[in-house]
C-alpha cells in the first residue's frame, strides 16, 4: 500500500473543493492527470470516489470523503510518531480544545504546559461541546478540557480537574437562551436537564441559540432572558443536579513524557 501514499495526499487535498475540475486548478494537477491519479485510485481501493454523473461537474462520493479522512487521521498519527522517535517528548504544534466556559482553566493549563515544555507552538481552540468532540474522534486534537469523555471507549489520558456548575439565571417564562449542544439536545432528544416544571415552560418560549458563551451571557445580562451559565470550577462536588465533572483528556498520540508532565502541573481550582 505504500504506492498509494502520494495519490491518497492529492485526494485528501481535492475532496476539499466541490468537483474534479476545482480541485485540479488548485492542487497543481492538470484536470485530466487528476482524473487518471483518482480513477487508479478506485481501482487499487475497489471503491466509486467520483460521481461521474454529472460529466462536467464531477463531485465527490461519500465513500471518498471517508477515505480521505481515514488517510489524514493515520497519517497525522504516523507523523507525530515519527516525531517523538526524532527529538523525544518534542513535538512541533499541540492542539488544544476547550469549552468556552472553560476558558480562565485552558489558558492557565496551555500557559503551564508551555512555560514547562519546549513546544514551540501551542494552539487553543474554543468549541461547543458537540463539536469539541468530533474534531477529537477524528484526530484533530492533542488535548481536549472537557465535561465528558468523547465517544464510548475510554481514553488512556485522563486527568479530572474538578467540577463545575450549570447555574440556571433569568425568569421563568420568556426568550431563552441555549448553545448549539443544548438545542441539538432539545430538538433530537426531547431531554431536559431539570424537572417537568421547567419542561413546560420551556416548550412554550421562543428560543435564542448561539455558539458563543460571551453572546449569551451578554444576553441574559439584559434580565429578561433566561439560560444556563457555567460556574467557576471547583475542587470538590457542588452535589446539585446541574454539576459536570470537568476533565483534560490526551490524544493517543501524545508522547507519555509530555502527558507526565500535564499530570504533574499544578491547577488552581476553586
Amino acid at each position: 500500500m505504500d504506492h498509494l501514499h502520494w495519490p491518497l495526499s492529492v485526494l485528501s487535498k481535492a475532496i476539499h473543493h466541490k468537483n474534479l475540475s476545482a480541485a485540479a486548478s488548485h492542487i497543481g494537477l492538470s484536470q485530466p492527470q487528476l482524473s487518471r491519479l483518482i480513477a487508479k485510485l478506485e481501482e487499487e481501493l475497489g471503491v466509486v470516489l467520483l460521481d461521474r454523473a454529472a460529466r462536467r461537474k464531477s463531485g465527490w462520493t461519500p465513500v471518498a470523503y471517508k477515505v480521505a479522512d481515514v488517510y489524514f487521521r493515520n497519517s497525522r498519527k504516523l507523523s507525530a510518531q515519527l516525531q517523538e522517535l526524532q527529538s523525544g517528548d518534542q513535538l512541533q504544534h499541540v492542539h488544544m480544545g476547550t469549552l468556552e466556559g472553560l476558558v480562565p482553566l485552558a489558558i492557565e493549563i496551555a500557559h503551564g504546559f508551555l512555560r514547562e515544555t519546549k513546544i514551540p507552538v501551542l494552539e487553543l481552540n474554543v468549541y461547543d461541546l458537540s463539536e469539541l468532540e468530533e474534531h477529537f474522534e477524528k484526530d484533530e486534537l492533542d488535548l481536549v478540557l472537557t465535561c465528558r469523555e468523547p465517544g464510548r471507549a475510554k481514553h488512556r489520558y485522563v486527568r479530572s480537574l474538578g467540577w463545575q456548575d450549570l447555574l440556571m439565571v433569568g425568569p421563568t417564562k420568556g426568550l431563552r437562551v441555549l448553545s448549539p449542544f443544548e438545542y441539538a439536545n432539545l430538538i433530537q432528544t426531547g431531554k431536559r436537564s431539570s424537572a417537568k416544571r421547567e419542561k413546560d415552560e420551556t416548550s412554550q418560549s421562543r428560543l435564542f441559540v448561539s455558539n458563543s458563551l460571551a453572546v449569551r451571557r451578554l444576553l441574559m445580562e439584559r434580565g429578561d432572558v433566561r439560560g444556563q451559565v457555567p460556574s467557576e470550577v471547583f475542587a470538590k462536588r457542588p452535589g446539585t443536579t446541574t454539576e459536570q465533572p470537568v476533565m483534560l483528556i490526551g490524544s493517543e498520540i501524545l508522547p507519555p513524557m509530555i502527558w507526565e508532565k500535564l499530570m504533574s502541573m499544578k491547577v488552581s481550582v476553586g
